[in-house]
């Protein structure tokens, strides 16, 4: 009884709990969800169409989803490069399941962590085996991620040494490459651009047409402003792997900084014959298609200066819709184009008020004091964000001092403390150990 017992646990633990079934043969659909809810699955849900199956994602919690390439309403390829695009679900395990995905579709299913494709028609064990396999490999990343962050904080103090340990946790994983690649774009994110292109160089030691590590290495580069080589670094990714919406746009974004706006319309256009409903690529298209009427209409204005507007524009939007981390990126490639002082001053008071929307007041108050410099009078608007977020950080500060204060001082007592009780102690022992030095001696008398 404890055996199967042992057993059990051990299954539910290996096995997902919360699963989401998409795709449209009603019949296998309802034969699948039985045999997982057999297996140990607590809860498993189904979609029948592709689109259905993205506002499930959107609004549920699930931990495993079991995907079909061939999907009405939105294809599964689609939906499978919407659901790697969400933050949330970029690690969340995706099986996909069918006998019609492409050669070049496969490539796009191998740049991401905690995928595998099950081709059609499959036994119920190969299911069961591949869900459990991609189950306990996704764990292991949500227990590792903490581990990649900590490593994240030595790589200023010593990059030499967290590289190393990047590797040890590299060797270490069930799939290598995509944990090297999270470790990447950990850096990449944490600006420390330098030490993540090192580690992207040397999986591409190993592997030259890794195309993550392409793909990525062209997202640092990109970061860095060196736009011509980012570009080549993408082109090659993509020309490995031509199904990556989010990579096909930014490839159109890379171009639009390099005033390039009719390679960036095909690269826009691209993307949408993929997903025509997504964001990113509609609104670049649009961006593009302004930027080339520009170009061809005289105008005494600078055509950086005009784009860098647009740019503006674009992140105020996303700022409203609380996109805050895209919104800075887009401000700040603003902010760049610009040179008018009085121009630079407004783009980067915007900066500054996306920063203390997300909660960022240091970022908020830097930003502030830049607008406020540039500004130089004419345009004063951050000038009375720079006085109250400098009394909030000095306020902050004071605290953080004061509650650092109190720390060593409640030590240094709680160590007089412990000193005065062993001195206290040692006192009462040599008290004791005197008086029976000095005790007299009883005296037995001899019976008579």
């Amino acid at each position: 009884m404890e055996e199967r017992a042992r057993m059990a646990a051990k299954r539910d633990r290996d096995f997902p709990q919360r699963i989401l079934v998409i795709d449209d043969d009603r019949l296998l659909n309802t034969q699948v969800v039985s045999l997982l809810l057999d297996n140990g699955a607590q809860k498993v849900d189904s979609a029948y169409d592709g689109e259905a199956g993205w506002e499930m994602c959107l609004g549920g919690d699930y931990d495993f989803l079991i995907l079909d390439w061939k999907l009405p309403v939105l294809s599964g390829l689609a939906l499978f490069n919407r659901i790697r695009g969400v933050d949330r679900l970029l690690g969340i395990p995706v099986l996909v399941v069918s006998g019609l995905v492409q050669r070049l579709d496969f490539r796009l299913l191998q740049e991401f962590p905690c995928t595998r494709l099950l081709e059609k028609p499959f036994n119920h064990a190969s299911l069961l085996r591949e869900s459990v396999a991609l189950h306990v490999e996704a764990a292991w990343y949500a227990r590792n991620t903490e581990r990649i962050g900590e490593i994240m904080e030595t790589v200023k103090v010593d990059p030499d040494r967290a590289l190393r340990a990047l590797r040890g946790l590299v060797a270490e994983s069930p799939n290598p490459q995509p944990v090297a690649l999270l470790a990447a774009r950990k850096m990449r994110e944490a600006e420390h651009i330098e030490q993540a292109i090192l580690l992207l160089k040397a999986i591409l030691d190993e592997d030259r047409g890794c195309v993550p590590a392409i793909s990525e290495l062209g997202r640092c580069l990109h970061t860095l402003g060196r736009f011509e080589e980012a570009l080549q670094f993408l082109r090659r990714a993509d020309k490995l792997s031509p199904s990556n919406v989010e990579r096909i746009s930014l490839m159109g974004e890379v171009e639009l900084n390099n005033t390039e706006p009719l390679n960036a319309k095909e690269r826009f256009s691209e993307a949408l014959k993929i997903d025509q409903e997504n964001r990113r690529a509609r609104h670049g298209l649009r961006v593009a298609d302004t930027l080339a009427e520009m170009m061809h209409r005289p105008t005494g204005q600078h055509i950086k200066d005009t784009f860098a507007s647009l740019m503006n524009t674009m992140a105020v939007n996303l700022a409203h819709s609380g996109q805050y981390s895209t919104a800075v990126a887009k401000y700040e490639e603003a902010f760049h184009f610009i040179a008018g002082k009085e121009a630079s001053a407004r783009v980067a008071f915007n900066v500054g008020l996306a920063y203390l929307r997300w909660g960022k007041t240091r970022e908020s108050y830097d930003w502030f004091v830049e607008s406020a410099k540039r500004g130089q009078g004419r345009f004063t608007k951050a000038d009375g964000y720079v006085q109250k977020l400098a009394q909030q950080l000095d306020a902050a500060s004071a605290a953080k001092k004061a509650a650092a204060e109190a720390e060593v001082a409640a030590r240094a007592a709680a160590t007089e403390a412990a000193r005065a009780a062993d001195e206290a102690a040692k006192k009462s022992a040599d008290a004791a150990k005197k008086g029976e030095d000095e005790a007299p001696a009883v005296q037995h008398e001899q019976p008579k």
